[in-house]
């Protein structure tokens, strides 16, 4: 006997299901972030801080119970939570670096998770968003602020250098130059770019600490000595960050037997630049997965550009030179 087609859902019926998913979304949200903040609180150094993420954990846990009643009174169950890979992944970094490395992103998912609710009537009624805001500020009071930009600088300053000299190499390679001359090429960016780089912090750092002495009554010998130190260190710090990000697009047509120098090179290089990619999810409030990916593609399209540009060269340029 055949089985009778499945009537399509109704309007009513597709609107209760985006409402389940819409609940379900929220209440797993809070018990992720509270998840996150009690890690944050066995990690803390401090019992300021430690109090500070163990309020922060049952404020969430107060919203889960929040979208938990309005799940029942819908006549929704709650199934089992498990945190979320991203929250593991957080988790995890807090464990093994501490929970300075991972509070920019908590402040940047608080944000987001304020904006989520400003358009939710029921969110709004019950002050969750204004609450959310009020998390991210006082989470900012927790962290300090220095070590996020420092963190946030150094992988900017190793992606400058891998991109740098990923496509420089790229570019070389695409214009049929031998072993020797991409080397030569790639060694003579990374060095350059890292010079760069640490001239370019020395003279900003340097600068905006005379204006700052000039602008100042009078500064002491500890200032006057402690300027210069500065400077150096964040050129030193710029130099380095660049040179370690582009040793790994050089590294393996340094050492790779020569069909597979510059696929070795292009390989090694798209998987940093996924790492890196990665890394920036801490401060975007993206997924670990599509940051790492956008980075990636966004390296490779650029490395294809400029392989195409240098094998265009040589086409346009052979015999000339």
């Amino acid at each position: 006997m055949p089985v009778p087609p499945r009537a399509a859902p109704t309007r009513t019926e597709r609107g209760a299901a985006h409402e389940r998913v819409r609940l379900l979304r929220n209440w797993w949200a809070e018990q992720d972030s509270a998840a996150l903040y009690d890690a944050l609180a066995q990690r803390a150094r401090d019992s300021r801080r430690r109090g500070i993420y163990l309020e922060l954990a049952a404020a969430e846990r107060r919203h889960a119970a929040f979208w938990e009643g309005r799940l029942r009174a819908a006549g929704h169950g709650i199934p089992p939570f498990h945190v979320s890979p991203r929250t593991r992944f957080l988790i995890a970094l807090v464990r093994w670096l501490g929970g300075a490395f991972v509070l920019p992103s908590v402040i940047v998912r608080e944000m987001r998770d304020r904006e989520g609710y400003s358009g939710q009537s029921d969110a709004d009624s019950a002050g969750l968003a204004a609450e959310e805001q009020g998390h991210a500020a006082l989470l900012r009071t927790a962290t300090d602020r220095a070590f996020g930009n420092n963190l946030r600088a150094a992988i900017l300053g190793a992606n400058d250098g891998l991109t740098s000299v990923f496509c420089l190499i790229m570019g070389v390679a695409g214009g049929g130059a031998a072993t020797a001359t991409v080397v030569l090429a790639g060694l003579a960016g990374l060095v350059s770019g890292a010079g760069a780089m640490a001239m370019g912090e020395w003279l900003s750092v340097t600068n905006a600490g005379e204006l700052e002495r000039s602008l100042a009554d009078r500064a002491t010998e500890d200032e006057r000595v402690a300027g210069p130190r500065t400077a150096l260190l964040a050129a030193v710090f710029s130099f380095l960050l660049f040179a370690f990000g582009g040793i790994v697009p050089l590294l393996p047509v340094c050492v790779l037997p020569p069909p597979a120098r510059i696929a070795g090179s292009a390989l090694l290089s798209l998987a940093a630049l996924f790492v890196l990619g990665v890394a920036t999810s801490l401060f975007n409030a993206r997924s670990p997965l599509y940051s790492g990916l956008r980075q990636t593609a966004i390296g490779a399209a650029t490395a294809a550009v400029t392989y195409l540009a240098g094998h265009l060269f040589a086409v346009l340029t052979a015999g000339r030179f």
